[in-house]
């Protein structure tokens, strides 16, 4: 069986100076991202930015989406973060819409990020995960809106929430939706879904 670049990962802990080499190509490739999008954010020019070779940045990660992925990742966490520490109130369904308006506004303060990463998860080069990934972010969302760590999306709450979330950032990055219209769609979807 043959096995491309995409099948590839680093399957070992990785030492502090790799750690740092890492970092510092991920900054780069946020930096030419949010800058450029999608097509500023060649391996080439993450390479030269982080000053090393496209061979390493490809030891790190298998392709362009892939590394893009990687930046959607970080931009979930601090997401994850930044939605826990709002600490919203009231109701559930305003807990979770005020949280999902904030990711919206998030998403539309890099606007550029926001287009080169939803490139990449769009990307035939990634694959595997699936809908599990998904499940497991978009429940993370929600129990940080909610500052509720224990809650289960045993209705499917959150993933149906979660691609009409999608829909709403490929909305702001293919149509160039207002911000605050699709600020409304995904608060009116999350207040619906959760009453």
């Amino acid at each position: 069986m043959e096995r491309g670049r995409s099948t590839l990962s680093v399957n070992r802990p990785l030492k502090e100076s790799e750690r740092a080499r890492r970092e510092k190509i991920l900054s780069a490739a946020r930096e030419l991202a949010c800058g450029g999008g999608y097509p500023a954010t060649t391996i080439r020019a993450v390479a030269e930015r982080a000053g090393t070779t496209p061979a390493t940045v490809y030891r790190y990660f298998p392709s362009k989406d892939h590394l893009l992925l990687h930046l959607m990742i970080d931009w979930s966490q601090q997401s994850i973060a930044g939605l826990t520490a709002a600490a919203y109130t009231g109701t559930v369904p305003e807990r979770v819409a005020a949280g999902f308006a904030d990711l919206i506004d998030w998403a539309a303060a890099e606007l550029p990020l926001l287009s080169a990463v939803m490139s990449a998860v769009s990307s035939p080069d990634i694959s595997g995960g699936g809908l599990a990934i998904w499940r497991e972010l978009f429940t993370a969302l929600i129990r940080a809106a909610l500052s509720d760590p224990a809650w289960d999306d045993t209705e499917g709450k959150a993933l149906t929430l979660g691609h009409v979330l999608l829909a709403c950032l490929l909305d702001l990055t293919t149509t160039r939706a207002g911000t605050q219209e699709t600020r409304d769609n995904i608060a009116t979807a999350a207040r619906l879904i959760f009453r």
